[in-house]
């Protein structure tokens, strides 16, 4: 149960946040909000439980990895880490990149450099320029999802020299997110990381013993620490950048200690961190009040929206989901500001249909991490690290299908399930 005790700790945590903050006040439904949130929640919970009590008695136990099953690791992990090696290459290439010290100065600038990525962006769609290796890399995008936690599992089954090999693709790839301000790179390594390290705690491959206890619990608070540290300088950079002088959750910062320490400017990405995950909120209370209107899929998964809008054209159902629409009425900006995962997938199935989805997520969930720690299975790493991305995101936004890349690797895993399910059915 853990990581769904880790998860409701996180999710419940965002919530509690947002109610301490000044967006609360503007909340004109708190007692709807509330009930939705913590059903959701709960169902979340609920499903997970379930998920675990009717299969626990069945769980595999590991068994040691044959020669041939440690060749294909390593095989699996070199494919991976030339895969974000050139992702990594190619970004950096493809966002302008001349020189080491064009990529130090973006990196210092972050604020400048997430600027100047919308620049390129915008002069893409003038060109109708497409960039060939990144649209096969999306297709491949299962690589993507499993070798993270393949990386950090199978660690002492690599050798020196793939070691070392996919430590410098890792710090490509990262670097090449940070080239252009941006932190989701990052982020899917650190939940990727956790995904593989989670898994090899629980599935009993490393005795924890007080001293080895004390040394994660000290590094996790200092990893967690630095990457606190980049984020709150990356959003005061942008605050820099885009001349904003308020914190959207906390207002004006200039009062408090944090900015008497750090400066006000620093005081803005330490809030804006704070608030990140946790505005969201107030963008659902809005959507809460509106009609539901059925958004063909676009709200379940914008990547699917924009894969139909660029091959089928018509009308744009991107305006039919309910974050749109709320736009309009309430001036919550959809793409600016988050509304939470759940006006998303009401877009499709109705704020009833997200509470069975919560249940139905969350039974799945459990499967999944059952799976990891018994059998070790590589789809099921990559399964893992969506439903990490997907808990740490539901209070923002639905990060796993909002972009093509967690689509393709949502796809290819269910693909793979439905083709398993298959071969064993017909023997």
């Amino acid at each position: 149960m853990a990581p769904m005790r880790y998860s409701q700790a996180y999710l419940l945590g965002t919530f509690f946040l947002f109610l301490t903050s000044n967006l609360a006040e503007k909340v004109e439904n708190i007692f709807m909000l509330t009930v939705f949130v913590l059903l959701a929640y709960s169902l979340l919970y609920a499903g997970y439980k379930v998920g675990i009590l009717t299969k626990k008695n069945k769980l595999l136990l590991p068994h040691a990895l044959s020669a041939n099953q440690t060749k294909r690791v390593r095989v699996i992990v070199l494919v991976g880490s030339i895969y974000f090696l050139v992702w990594g290459v190619n970004q950096l290439i493809d966002f302008g990149a001349t020189s080491p010290i064009d990529v130090f100065s973006n990196i210092t600038n972050p604020g400048s450099a997430y600027s100047s990525k919308f620049s390129v962006y915008e002069e893409r769609l003038a060109t109708n320029t497409v960039n060939r290796v990144t649209q096969i890399l999306i297709l491949l995008s299962l690589v993507y999802a499993i070798y993270i936690p393949m990386l950090v599992f199978y660690w002492k089954k690599l050798g020196l020299v793939l070691r070392v090999f996919s430590l410098v693709s890792v710090a490509i790839y990262v670097i090449s997110f940070l080239f252009i301000g941006t932190q989701k790179g990052l982020g899917d390594v650190i939940l990727f990381a956790v995904s593989g390290f989670a898994i090899l705690l629980a599935s009993g491959s490393i005795v924890v013993d007080r001293a080895l206890k004390r040394k994660i619990y000290a590094l996790t608070v200092v990893l967690l620490c630095l990457a606190f540290t980049y984020m709150a300088i990356n959003q005061a950079s942008r605050f820099k950048e885009f001349g904003l002088l308020d914190s959207l959750m906390f207002g004006d910062v200039s009062n408090t200690w944090i900015s008497q320490v750090l400066g006000k400017n620093l005081a803005l990405g330490v809030y804006s961190i704070l608030g990140y995950p946790s505005h969201g909120y107030l963008g659902l209370s809005y959507n809460l009040d509106q009609d539901f209107v059925f958004s063909y899929g676009a709200g379940f998964s914008q990547a699917f929206e924009s894969y139909r809008y660029q091959f089928f054209g018509g009308s744009q159902n991107f305006f039919l989901t309910y974050p749109a629409r709320t736009e309009v009425i309430t001036g919550w900006p959809a793409g600016m500001y988050w509304s939470t995962a759940f006006p998303w997938f009401a877009s499709d199935i109705t704020f009833f249909g997200c509470l069975l989805l919560m249940f139905v997520v969350g039974f799945f969930f459990s499967r999944t991490w059952l799976r990891c720690i018994g059998r070790h299975d590589p789809v099921s790493f990559a399964s893992l690290g969506q439903f990490f991305i997907f808990i740490a995101f539901l209070p923002a936004n639905n990060q796993v299908l909002m972009q093509r890349q967690g689509l393709w690797t949502v796809v290819t895993i269910v693909f793979i399930r439905f083709f398993q399910k298959l071969i064993k059915g017909s023997v």
